[in-house]
């Protein structure tokens, strides 16, 4: 195979060549009907070409020794960028890098991303709240949650009478008629001031459920941009802001957003489902992060996928070999 298309890829650059046995076993995490069709591999339409030798070149001189395997779609994808994926997934479980467009990456430094619970219908928010209490003792929601506004009474003082003892009878009576008029006009002005500051209050509280609600639109919506995104696209972790996701467990953050297309690793969800929901996890310990998949996926009856939409059966799957 030419050296540019190697280059152009998707490419797997491995630093030994796999058996097809072992490369198909591998292939099936992402389609579990990929084929053998002669010696490469078939997954939905997407070939994953027999290894070849290569220079070592192909990838900087970061492996003594390269086994290539270039990954080509031949017909519609199950969604957008499965034949990158299948090449990065490829690399990562066997140690290697991959090559696309001339760039050389090692899906084992990636830390945008991670895995995914995908359900075969979206739980509630009173739900996953539910489930997330039971597995962790202090789950917070970041985004969305409504909050109680703190409504406190305010005492009225009462105006001070201006009556004097030693008034005549007429100047005692004048006394009395004012004080009542000051009265009056002391408790309109106090009802005036109360209802301005209810008035005020009531505006106060619609303002910012208004915020709240396009602070959640806008999360969802780039949250969804970042999930979704190509692998290799410019996106670095401290571009994500952690206020945007909607949930934390401990140290791990929890989102929850629609899958987009239909990931062949999880078709078995798809008798039952139009729509899958995704709930992507995010922290710094894959294990960690791993175990909390496996819970919530138990929990929830959903099934589990790496970054690369290969399917996790164990936390330690999401850990490079070796």
């Amino acid at each position: 195979m030419a050296k540019r298309r190697l280059r152009t890829g998707p490419t797997a650059a491995l630093p030994a060549k796999p058996s097809q046995a072992d490369l198909l076993r591998l292939v099936r995490l992402a389609d579990p009907e990929a084929r053998e069709d002669g010696a490469d591999i078939v997954a939905v339409d997407v070939r994953v070409h027999a290894p070849v030798e290569a220079d070592p070149e192909l990838v900087g001189g970061e492996l003594e020794q390269v086994w290539a395997c270039r990954v080509v779609a031949e017909g519609p994808l199950p969604f957008d960028y499965f034949d990158r994926y299948l090449a990065e997934g490829i690399a990562f479980r066997l140690g290697g890098l991959a090559v696309c467009r001339g760039e050389v990456t090692d899906p084992a430094d990636s830390d945008r991303g991670g895995p995914a619970v995908i359900l075969p219908e979206r739980p509630t928010p009173d739900e996953l709240r539910a489930v997330l209490s039971g597995l962790d003792d202090s789950p917070k929601a970041d985004v969305g949650d409504e909050t109680d506004s703190d409504d406190s009474a305010t005492d009225d003082t009462a105006p001070e009478d201006t009556t004097t003892a030693d008034a005549t009878p007429t100047e005692a009576g004048t006394g009395a008629t004012a004080g009542t008029e000051t009265d009056a006009a002391a408790k309109a002005e106090t009802d005036a001031d109360a209802e301005t500051d209810a008035n005020a209050e009531a505006e106060a509280e619609a303002s910012a459920d208004a915020e709240t609600e396009a602070a959640t639109e806008a999360t969802e919506v780039a949250e969804v941009a970042e999930v979704t995104a190509a692998p290799g696209d410019d996106i670095k972790p401290d571009d994500i802001n952690p206020d945007d996701f909607l949930y934390t467990v401990g140290d791990i953050r929890v989102l929850v957003v629609p899958e987009k297309g239909r990931p062949p690793a999880v078709q078995e969800l798809l008798p039952f489902a139009t729509e899958l929901t995704a709930i992507e996890l995010r922290g710094d310990d894959p294990e960690k992060v791993g175990a909390l998949a496996l819970r919530l996926a138990d929990a929830l009856n959903g099934l589990i996928v790496d970054r690369w939409r290969f399917r996790i059966d164990a936390a330690e799957d999401l850990l490079p070999p070796g």
